[in-house]
């Protein structure tokens, strides 16, 4: 019999990182698509989640994806999608504002956050891991 070739079980696996990321993203775009849909049927108006969003809003660990340097966060504050990558302490596309959240770390599946001396951990769910 012929033995695998090399590399050949590093592709298997990769491939099933790739699919449980699809999934998680897909979870996820569904959770949003229906807390948009709660929302709107309660009637919330955009006056008050702009409100929401000024004072920092709901906190909510998106995903976590890529490697090492390149590592990357997405967390929901309020109504807006923020995205930090592992190495930079503001949000991709944020300057630096003491009222704004920096990154103090990624760290398996949670992230570090930290906003006018207060620190803030957010972790993904474990219930969205791979479970089908």
């Amino acid at each position: 019999m012929a033995a695998a070739a090399p590399g050949h079980e590093d592709l298997g696996s990769q491939q099933m990182s790739v699919r449980e990321l699809m999934h998680l993203d897909t979870a996820l775009a569904l959770e949003k698509a229906r807390a948009r849909l709660r929302q709107q049927r309660t009637g919330q108006g955009l006056a008050e989640a702009s409100n929401q969003i000024a004072h920092g809003g709901a906190m909510k660990l998106l995903a976590i994806y890529g490697v090492g340097k390149k590592l990357l966060a997405e967390v929901m504050i309020g109504e807006r999608t923020h995205i930090y990558m592992r190495g930079q302490a503001w949000a991709v596309g944020m300057k630096a504002d003491p009222s704004s959240y920096r990154l103090r770390g990624i760290s398996g599946s949670c992230v570090h956050l930290e906003r006018e001396g207060k620190g803030h951990t957010l972790c993904l769910h474990p219930g969205l891991w791979g479970g089908k």
